[in-house]
């Protein structure tokens, strides 16, 4: 009778995609056609979420050492994102779709990239380590959780959705200021807003100074969403985020909220719904971008070149 493999046995295991695909419950080929970006094959979000699910539950890793050996890199980029067990779906579906857009541009480069739980943070940390990442994207991450994995890293390291003070470190942000402008726009003076547990003071801090906190729900662990939207039947609200919105129709009419949406394209809300576009695309874009000025990939070095401490995006 045969033996179980061990929790040690698994880790010293080299993934493949055959155990992604039966991790996430789908074909090889399936697994092939999202990791690798294949146009050919039209795969449903959902599907492409299980899959990037599965290859971040396993480490997977994809085996880029004959490109590092010949080029003197690993073409090997780490993103850690703040999943925790409290994390609400929405919010996770959101990281997903970022990566996955990162993922694209840096295909496009010749790079590959794994992605790095926060819930796993020392684990995934000494992964990162031993695999000689050439940069990592940090998204939406608790300073604390930080301050755990700075000294850690000797490569570039970007924030995105998430604020860190200290200068020396790279941030892609919204800018707050104009996505509130731009709600009042069109929702008017005074309004609420629904957005997720984020990690980003400086969001969360912008919209206390112009909202009232009354008026401000964070959708985490425990909080009432029903209740919160019962309580302003008759007001407006911000929506920042499109899983958030469809939720939110289901309580209030739809045509008294503006949800904030990261794609243009496949939006999931009523069609005569209010939105505000902060484009994960661009968002990837732009973070990619400040990766490689830091790593200076077109072969300028001149500090003239180098971004600046924080980078913000386009708000359509």
């Amino acid at each position: 009778m045969g033996k179980r493999r061990g929790n040690n046995e698994m880790k010293d295991k080299r993934i493949t995609m055959k155990d992604v695909a039966k991790e996430a419950g789908v074909s090889t080929a399936t697994v092939s056609y999202v990791l690798n970006y294949s146009d050919t094959e039209r795969i449903s979000h959902e599907t492409r979420l299980r899959v990037f699910e599965a290859a971040n539950k396993l480490n997977y890793v994809p085996n880029m050492a004959a490109k590092a050996l010949s080029e003197k890199k690993s073409y090997l980029v780490g993103m850690i994102i703040n999943k925790r067990a409290r994390s609400k779906k929405s919010k996770i579906y959101q990281y997903y779709d970022l990566a996955d857009e990162i993922r694209v541009i840096l295909h496009a480069l010749g790079y590959d990239m794994f992605l790095i739980s926060a819930e796993e943070i020392e684990e995934g940390v000494s992964i990162g380590i031993r695999r000689t990442l050439d940069a990592v994207f940090i998204v939406d991450l608790e300073e604390s959780l930080f301050k755990k994995i700075a000294n850690k890293f000797f490569v570039p390291a970007i924030f995105i959705d998430g604020y860190v003070a200290d200068p020396l470190f790279c941030k892609v942000l919204v800018d707050s200021k104009e996505l509130l402008d731009k709600a009042q726009e069109i929702l008017g003076e005074e309004f609420y807003v629904v957005l997720e547990d984020y990690f980003n003071d400086y969001l969360l801090e912008y919209i206390r100074k112009r909202v009232k906190q009354e008026n401000i729900f964070v959708n985490k662990s425990g909080s009432n969403l029903p209740e919160f939207l019962q309580s302003h039947q008759q007001k407006k609200g911000l929506i920042i985020g499109e899983i958030l919105g469809v939720q939110v129709e289901n309580y209030v009419d739809n045509r008294n909220i503006c949800v904030v949406v990261h794609s243009e394209k496949d939006i999931m809300l009523l069609p005569d719904t209010k939105i505000i576009v902060v484009s994960n695309k661009e968002k990837a874009r732009k973070a990619v971008e400040v990766m490689q000025k830091l790593l200076c990939i077109d072969g300028n070095n001149s500090r003239l070149d180098m971004p600046s401490g924080t980078n913000y995006i386009k708000i359509n």
